[in-house]
Order: C-alpha cells, then sequence, then structure tokens
C-alpha cells in the first residue's frame, strides 16, 4: 500500500538533495515526480489511493487550478487527477519544511 506521508517526504529530500538546494528547481523536481509516479498513472492505484487518503488538500489545488474534472474524463482519469495534486501538495508542504530546516542551519553557522 502506499503511505502518503512516508513517500512525500522521502520524495520532497530526494528533490531538495537533486536541486542542489534550490527551492524552485526541487520544486520542478517534485512535479515531473508526482507526475510520474504509479498513483497518478493508474487507475487502480489511483482509486485505491484516494479511497484510502485524504485527498482535500489535492481536491482544492485542482479546484484552483480549474476543476477537478475535465469534459471527458472517466472515472479513473479524475481519480489518477486528484492522487497527483495530493501527493504534490504533501510533497510541497514537506519540501517547505526541509528547505526552512536548511535555512535555519545556516543561519546557526
Amino acid at each position: 500500500m502506499f503511505n502518503l506521508h512516508k513517500e512525500a517526504r522521502a520524495m520532497a529530500q530526494e528533490a531538495w538533495d537533486e536541486s542542489e538546494f534550490s527551492i524552485d528547481d526541487a520544486g520542478y523536481f517534485l512535479h515531473q515526480s508526482c507526475e510520474g509516479s504509479e498513483i497518478a498513472i493508474y487507475y487502480g492505484k489511483a482509486i485505491n489511493f484516494c479511497a484510502n487518503n485524504n485527498t482535500d488538500s489535492g481536491e482544492s489545488w485542482l479546484e484552483d487550478c480549474g476543476g477537478i474534472a475535465q469534459p471527458g474524463d472517466c472515472f479513473g482519469n479524475i481519480a489518477c487527477r486528484i492522487a497527483f495534486a495530493t501527493l504534490l501538495c504533501t510533497c510541497e508542504e514537506y519540501l517547505a519544511e526541509i528547505a526552512e530546516g536548511h535555512k535555519e542551519s545556516d543561519n546557526g553557522n
């Protein structure tokens, strides 16, 4: 089973490390990583993810971007979109924490 917080924390850390501590580059890296996640690609995994996780943040993000459903969407497409957005939002929260921790440790030296 996909553990949202464990996966998001690991993805955020990888993005931060790979970006050489650039928040903008890390954000781009995260977006790409989330798009390629199995929960953003496979209908069954996305539906299972949505059934087992709080997707409020992802749904809000999608509404801000123009809506959850698009013309011609099937249920699987919508689930993939919600799963992607939820993962992205969670990753971004962890990335912000990581960047803040890095900033604080730099200020302490």
